[in-house]
């Protein structure tokens, strides 16, 4: 039977609310470990879970997780907790005994005379941890760092707008570890939505989801909106993407009303590109009456890509593909002009867009 002893985050300092994190908490482990029987031991601001096998490396994406160890468990007693101590203890490496005041020096004693090996209480190259748990002893030599935030789905519901670039993979990346549950809406121009499967999409939601726990996709084709602007006056076109961007923002609204979704969630980050500008993402906002959520905001482009690299996603994300921003405008204009998009929302009949796009929405479970 293995062991693994859980440490979590940010749960513990919540109040008289801390069960329903740790409820959550352990909903997903069960989840990422693909064990709903997984036993699990409470004790305060831990966990000891136990099964036959385990795949340690999936708590590395459990959300909420601040570390993790193997551990063995002992009785309370000299010789069973030595026993264990030695047991993990390596030749020829200092080391030190951590955690258990009154059981420091006594095991540490046994450890230097039977290992022959050194303690240093300073900077050892091996530590042996000892921590009681309920009426057991658990001791281990390794913690293995979780990516720590808030577990999965005790933050609401979000829907984010993939792109399939490296700002929005972050943006849901960002707002999963704050324990938001989040599911993702893709504009194509796909004759039909099933060539968005054959594409990175499908293949960045998957590897998202150790993180998001979601595997949820709307598809909307903007199709109508591309029919409807071909016709602008050369004086409106360089407004065509900020009244695409409303576009989305408004198609996202009526599919996060309809669905409970409570917020958006966008990749922006103030002034990367032309439509992000403030008085673009201004006018975006203004579009709808939704939370828009843009946890990038303040990030540079290097860490938003160092980020993605982190997370193992920077390959997917160099995938080709074309997303809908760079075919719908080359040249906009980085200043929204209320008055232009006005009246070219008002000729291209934008509300009638929207309902047309959403009629057609697929809601795909990967």
């Amino acid at each position: 039977m293995i062991k693994v002893l859980i440490r979590y985050a940010e749960i513990g300092l919540k109040g008289g609310n801390r069960r329903f994190f740790e409820d959550q908490l352990i909903k997903n482990i069960k989840i990422n470990l693909d064990n709903p029987k997984l036993q699990v031991i409470k004790a305060q601001k831990q966990f000891l879970i136990s099964a036959e096998k385990l795949n340690l490396d999936k708590l590395k994406t459990v959300f909420g997780i601040a570390w993790y160890a193997s551990v063995i468990e002992s009785e309370i007693t000299t010789a069973s907790i030595a026993k264990a101590a030695l047991s993990l203890a390596e030749k020829n490496k200092t080391f030190a005994v951590r955690g258990h005041h009154n059981l420091e020096m006594e095991i540490g004693d046994i450890v230097r005379i039977k290992k022959k090996i050194n303690v240093d209480l300073s900077n050892p190259e091996q530590t042996i941890y000892i921590t009681q748990f309920n009426q057991k002893v658990l001791i281990f030599n390794q913690k293995l760092p979780g990516p720590g935030g808030l577990p999965v789905g005790t933050s609401g519901r979000v829907l984010c707008l993939l792109s399939g670039g490296f700002d929005s993979i972050a943006a849901a990346y960002l707002l999963s570890k704050r324990g938001a549950r989040i599911d993702f809406l893709h504009f194509h121009v796909f004759p039909h939505s099933d060539q968005v499967l054959k594409s990175k999409i499908k293949i960045i939601i998957d590897k998202l989801f150790p993180w998001t726990l979601s595997s949820h996709l709307y598809l909307a084709s903007y199709t109508p909106f591309q029919m409807e602007v071909l016709d602008l006056h050369p004086n409106l076109v360089n407004q065509e993407l900020i009244v695409f961007r409303r576009l989305m923002v408004k198609v996202g609204e009526q599919l996060a009303l309809k669905n409970h979704y409570q917020a958006l969630l966008l990749g922006d980050s103030l002034g990367q590109v032309a439509s992000q500008t403030m008085e673009n993402i201004v006018a975006v906002d203004q579009a709808v009456n939704i939370p828009i959520f843009r946890p990038l905001i303040g990030m540079d482009k290097k860490d938003i890509i160092n980020l993605v690299a982190q997370i193992g996603l920077e390959e997917v994300t160099n995938l080709p593909y074309k997303d809908c921003c760079s075919i719908v405008a080359t040249h906009p204009s980085t200043k929204a002009n209320l008055d232009k998009i006005a009246i070219i929302e008002k000729q291209i009949k934008i509300e009638i867009i929207v309902k047309k796009i959403i009629q057609d929405v697929p809601f795909i479970t990967l």
